[in-house]
């Protein structure tokens, strides 16, 4: 069961975490947020990025643009994955010992 659960939040956080990474390219390189795909991803990673957006102001130089709101919800969402990585962590087991009697 853990490792299911393990494999899930990988793959939640995994997805997530790449759509703010194509998120962030597309605001770096100011691609037209016209286009069905843009606008799409814009759709889906805005409620991601709205705790950080009237936090973190964007930053313009020639014509580039860095959406420090995008890269705050890329840590913030890396470092939620693996602190439930680590509080859904795997069960070890215990060392096993033996005893060895010298023969007499």
């Amino acid at each position: 069961m853990i490792r299911i659960l393990w494999a899930l939040i990988n793959i939640v956080v995994g997805i997530i975490e790449l759509l703010l990474t194509f998120r962030l390219i597309c605001k770096f390189l100011t691609v037209n947020p016209e286009t069905p795909f843009v606008a799409w991803l814009y759709g889906v990673t805005a409620p991601l990025v709205a705790p950080f957006a009237k936090i973190l102001p964007n930053w313009k130089f020639s014509g580039f643009v860095v959406d420090f709101a995008t890269v705050a919800a890329l840590i913030v969402f890396a470092l939620a994955g693996g602190l439930l990585l680590m509080i859904f962590s795997y069960p070890r087991k215990a060392p096993v010992s033996v005893e060895v009697s010298p023969d007499v």
